[in-house]
């Protein structure tokens, strides 16, 4: 991701359709966990926890074909 920031705006610019439809459906989900309660810091730290978490159980295991 690309971003471009002002004072009031940052603009996030996606690399590639799929990296699109993650963004995009990460906003969804964090702005959906707002609503809970949770912070945008609590829930950045959160997201970032639980990707690299994927990250290194897929980089462990041998991945099937489909």
């Amino acid at each position: 991701m690309t971003t471009a920031c002002d004072e009031k705006q940052i603009e996030l610019k996606p690399i590639s359709s799929c990296r699109r439809e993650v963004e995009v459906a990460m906003v969804e989900m964090l702005v959906s966990l707002q609503k809970h309660g949770w912070s945008a810091a609590e829930l950045a730290l959160e997201l970032a926890d639980a990707s690299e978490d994927l990250v290194m159980l897929i980089a462990t295991k041998k991945l099937r074909p489909n």
